[in-house]
């Protein structure tokens, strides 16, 4: 097995760590170990808290909408690994015979591109044992650190029934296509059930605003007209037949997109002549088994979610602010972290190399360091390199193994920059917030003038 399990952060041998700041270092790396975790930080504190203060500017009503719809958001990234479990397992029953079907977590940890190929299938089985069992002792050992010996030892078992579960499976094509069925079947159904709260999102904000907060108007515009006046300028009180019809329709979105695009990667030719569908190839898949990657996040989530959101709107100012609050969020979704978290870290990743005369890529893997030839690079690839992924926990202990002083003072780093990181994208999307919070207000009382 790879020294990262026996070696990081030596749970078993170094005395437990004691203070405010070594905890807030361990709270960071636990944060950072799981992508549902991360991004689930990220949003309550890049788009959620940022968007309710911002609106706390203009009604208590608005505050508790943006509140209910980032408490929404939140809870289903943070549940979806559940999801992933709940829906495999359901589908594992049609799909699995019988003697197959106890084991569906462990199958769902073949990645969807090694199970389009029965070679990679065969060689997929000792990756997945190694990086596995690596991942649950690292995952124990943090929480060994902050004196959770209840959670430590539960990571520990996982990490042994991995590893007797691959030392003792057998790879068959028929496997792999049964495997393959099962995971495309839970990524589809888990889809399904994303795409029916996300794509009635929508309809849903009616409801709450009609129902809990009393109000049959735009709640962003309370300040600046009074009920009367927001009716005249054509905030609609009822949903029209389009609305409902989109409101409905936007909950297959994602279950259609979805298939369209999985069944769409198989085809080898039509992969290797289309970008786009590389990166559906890459992204439309899950880590570690049950976290939905980036990628299939945004389509099981964003895209029925603004779809709906911004057809159901209750007027052209709730309408157009919705849309300037989208063109907002995307960039801050993909790109926020990387201007704040990101730009951080790689500049403590150059202080670091310098310091300990050791080679860049620490704190940001070293693929967003190469150089490569002018001219060569795609638009995005340029911004990836200028604005860097700031490189998860694992990574950091991975690369500084048998350094001991290297290694904590890398630990250091990088939560120091995923906490800056964290407070200066929470900032740039509340000034954003309230700029776009101004041009309704000015766009309101322009109106009411003329």
């Amino acid at each position: 097995m790879n020294n990262i399990s026996k070696t990081s952060l030596n749970a078993k041998t170094q005395p437990q760590l004691k203070g405010s700041w070594n905890y807030c270092r361990d709270f960071a790396s636990i944060l950072c170990s799981r992508e549902s975790t991360y991004r689930g930080a990220l949003d309550i504190t890049g788009l959620d808290l940022p968007l309710i203060v911002a609106d706390l500017f203009r009604s208590f009503k608005k505050a508790m909408e943006s509140a209910f719809e980032g408490l929404s958001g939140t809870t289903m990234v943070v549940i979806a690994p559940l999801l992933t479990t709940y829906v495999g397992r359901i589908q594992a029953e049609f799909i699995l015979p019988k003697e197959m079907q106890k084991d569906v977590l462990h199958y769902l940890k073949f990645s969807m591109s090694e199970l389009r190929d029965f070679k990679n299938f065969e060689t997929a089985i000792n990756r997945i044992k190694i990086e596995e069992t690596e991942d649950k002792h690292f995952i124990s050992s943090l929480y060994s650190r902050t004196g959770k010996e209840d959670l430590a030892e539960k990571y520990k078992m996982q990490a042994k029934e991995i590893e007797d579960f691959y030392d003792n499976f057998v790879a068959t094509e028929e496997k792999q296509k049964l495997i393959y069925k099962l995971k495309k079947a839970t990524i589809i159904g888990e889809s399904l059930i994303e795409g029916c709260y996300w794509g009635s999102f929508g309809l849903i904000m009616r409801l709450f605003r009609k129902y809990v907060l009393g109000e049959n108007r735009f709640t962003g515009t309370m300040n600046y007209a009074s009920e009367e006046e927001s009716s005249n300028l054509g905030e609609s009180k009822e949903l029209t037949i389009f609305q409902k019809a989109v409101g409905v329709g936007s909950i297959f979105i994602s279950p259609v997109l979805n298939s369209y695009l999985l069944t769409k990667v198989e085809d080898k030719e039509a992969v290797q002549k289309s970008k786009f569908l590389q990166i559906v190839q890459n992204q439309f898949d899950m880590t570690h088994g049950i976290y939905p990657k980036l990628g299939l996040l945004f389509s099981m989530t964003s895209l029925p979610k603004w779809i709906s959101a911004i057809v159901t709107s209750q007027g052209w100012y709730e309408r157009t602010e919705r849309i300037l609050k989208l063109l907002t969020v995307i960039p801050s979704w993909w790109l926020g972290h990387r201007i704040t978290n990101g730009t951080f870290a790689l500049n403590a990743d150059k202080e670091l190399s310098g310091k300990f005369n050791v080679q860049p890529g620490i704190l940001v893997e070293p693929e967003y360091l190469s150089q490569t030839k002018n001219g060569t690079e795609s638009y995005f690839e340029r911004i990836q390199k200028s604005f860097p992924e700031p490189a998860k926990i694992h990574h950091v202990i991975k690369s500084t193994e048998g350094n001991e002083k290297l290694q904590n003072e890398a630990e250091d780093a990088h939560a120091k920059c995923l906490y800056k990181g964290f407070a200066a994208h929470s900032l740039m999307v509340w000034i954003i917030n309230m700029g776009v919070n101004y041009v309704t207000k000015l766009r309101i009382k322009h109106a009411l003038e003329n």
